[in-house]
């Protein structure tokens, strides 16, 4: 008898375990999966299947100078009538796209296009296939996912049809009477060839004295040309890191630690809250309780997941709410509290591209280095050491004095309120946004390259803090807003390997290398599963779970949303009179590629963080890793 692997396409209405949920992922270069996908090709001998489905994103390129590409993250999920398991691909049998196809199409970047063919890159993990039927059963080698990308050199957009993933069901304990339900997931990344590049920052601007290098302050940057062990000295040297200044702890940096020298992916944005809802709603309702730290069953639909109270987390555009209440909790975007949710107008029906009109492109915030290391565990990915995240953001060029990670010191900072009347939070500021909460939002007039926005801005005054205190709330921008077709790296805010947002947005969880805790990660990804918490399930060995806020550090922009005005006797950040602007609240020195000052120490692992810097979720995966 045939498995029963269902293909029907699923309203947000219907119950998630009655039909195929197709998940189009919808972010800023709107990437989706086209149709149903189908199941076909069963052979119930060897119990295998083929799950085929078309794939398109925008602005996809494969360059020489520099020598990289962006791809799909493609892994898939199957729910057996009690929980979602990770789909364990076979590594043969499958296609990358059928360029025979009428309308598969990857452009040039003269404005034609090609038939040209698309390769796949294998992700392993350590697995246990049977998750659930034998939790004590030996780890083998599983593949957890595959990247898709331009054979190719070009750029332009992409449609790439017929796609084939091989799934052997058996080996994962399901048989052929089994109802199966599969859930496809595709994420944008980038890829940073290994290589020699530098490690901490020059210049004269404050906040970079905590970087990495030979023990001065701005002092010489390390080259890093290997993922060798490195070791820390207590005293300056052009040979050793040191250190003595910036609060380096003496010791190792393991070899085992990710240094950013060998080949990586990074996400090329920030994780954005359809996203996120996407993930949580692929999760069993112990394991959403458990990341929300919510019991959803009493929350209202319409509801914020993080509080359940209404449009409670409005001032820091979060619009994740629940959509649907228990028994089966369903989590969507809302941004302008219609009770529609996640919203979208068609753009064009043949090529499936749609417009966002709920938020759902803004990048997901109020989340903890717990939630990010859930993520990351949950697609296969892992998280980035703030090695990994200076190679991300410099690429193998020369440091810049006081650069940011396009490559200059020069910011043009967007920063006005969200709202028009503070505290109004449904007031919106119209006149500094073009299509606000949608997928073509962007801050007015042109010229931008970095920023975030607040959601109102509070006044107080009273002896306590020597004069007026400012309140403002910081609050996320739709991820890759700055960029479009035409502009450049600089204008775009974008990294030297393409990468967006990496010095403003939300800032960026990195695991810390400067001592004994953080230094104590390894850099293996994940296996799909979570613990019936919603934490990940990784050897705390491996990736560190101490809940402590040594384990991990904010880089990139900082926006703590306490900050201090005239008389400047109070501060959430500390930095009173070191660059902060304080009608808005963000740290102007924190964005610089080297700067680890603005919070040196992070933040306890499982705290939610929005009165101190406004972290978001951006994972990696080192590339051709067998584990």
């Amino acid at each position: 008898m045939k498995a029963k692997v269902n293909n029907v396409i699923m309203a947000w209405v219907l119950l998630f375990f009655c039909a195929f949920f197709i998940c189009p992922q919808t972010n800023a270069n709107n990437i989706r999966i086209l149709k149903v996908p189908k199941i076909m090709s069963q052979d119930t001998t060897n119990n295998t299947v083929k799950i085929v489905f078309d794939l398109a994103w925008d602005n996809s390129w494969r360059t020489t100078k520099p020598a990289n590409w962006d791809a799909a993250w493609i892994f898939v999920k199957a729910w057996d009538g009690q929980s979602w398991n990770h789909v364990y691909l076979d590594t043969t049998g499958n296609v990358a796209g059928d360029p025979t196809a009428s309308d598969y199409k990857v452009e040039e970047k003269n404005g034609g296009s090609t038939t040209g063919s698309m390769l796949l890159e294998y992700g392993f993990s350590q697995v246990q296939p049977k998750w659930g039927v034998d939790p004590t059963e030996s780890y083998i080698k599983g593949c957890v996912g595959v990247f898709l990308y331009r054979k190719n050199l070009g750029s332009g957009n992409v449609v790439v049809k017929n796609i084939a993933l091989k799934w052997n069901y058996g080996k994962q304990g399901f048989v052929d009477d089994d109802e199966l339900v599969v859930k496809v997931f595709a994420v944008e990344m980038v890829y940073v060839p290994q290589g020699a590049y530098y490690l901490g920052g020059t210049g004269t601007a404050a906040k970079q004295t905590y970087s990495f290098t030979n023990g001065t302050a701005f002092g010489t940057p390390r080259y890093v040309t290997n993922e060798d062990a490195i070791t820390v000295v207590g005293s300056p040297t052009d040979q050793k890191l040191s250190a003595i200044d910036g609060g380096m702890t003496a010791g190792i940096i393991p070899a085992r630690f990710p240094k950013g020298y060998k080949a990586f992916y990074v996400m090329k944005y920030e994780l954005t809250q359809e996203a996120y809802a996407d993930f949580l709603n692929t999760l069993e309702q112990g394991q959403q309780n458990g990341r929300t730290q919510v019991d959803l069953n009493g929350v209202v639909v319409g509801n914020s997941i993080w509080d359940g109270a209404a449009d409670a987390l409005d001032p820091y555009r979060n619009y994740l709410c629940v959509i649907q209440s228990a028994p089966t909790v369903l989590i969507g975007v809302d941004a302008n509290h219609n009770n529609i949710y996640n919203e979208t107008q068609v753009i064009d029906s043949t090529l499936g591209i749609i417009k966002n009109i709920d938020g759902q492109d803004i990048a997901v915030n109020f989340v903890s280095m717990y939630d990010l290391l859930a993520y990351a565990d949950f697609a296969g990915l892992r998280p980035m050491t703030e090695l990994e995240y200076e190679k991300a953001c410099r690429g193998d060029r020369n440091v810049n004095a006081d650069e940011f990670a396009w490559g200059s010191s020069t910011l043009v900072y967007f920063n006005a309120s969200f709202h028009s009347v503070a505290g109004g939070y449904s007031n919106m500021n119209t006149t500094t946004f073009k299509d606000i909460n949608t997928g073509t939002e962007k801050p007015m007039p042109i010229g931008y390259n970095a920023g975030a926005t607040h959601g109102g801005t509070h006044v107080y005054a009273g002896w306590w803090n020597g004069g007026w205190y400012v309140w403002t709330y910081s609050a996320p921008l739709r991820v890759g807003c700055f960029a479009d077709s035409n502009t450049s790296r600089a204008a775009a805010g974008a990294s030297y390997w393409g990468i967006m947002n990496l010095s403003d947005n939300v800032s960026e969880l990195c695991v810390r290398a400067d001592n004994a805790i953080g230094r104590a990660f390894v850099g293996v990804h994940g296996d799909g599963q979570l613990m019936f918490n919603g934490n990940a399930n990784i050897d705390s060995n491996l990736w560190n779970y101490s809940d402590a806020a040594a384990y991990y550090i904010p880089r990139g922009m900082i926006f703590p949303y306490g900050t201090c005005g005239w008389g400047c006797g109070y501060s959430y950040d500390g930095s009173c009179g070191v660059s902060s602007n304080y009608t808005t609240g963000q740290n102007l020195e924190a964005g610089r590629v080297s700067s680890r000052a603005a919070y040196p120490y992070g933040t306890v692992a499982s705290v939610r963080e929005s009165t101190s810097f406004m972290p978001g979720i951006r994972c990696v995966r080192t590339s051709n890793a067998e584990k």
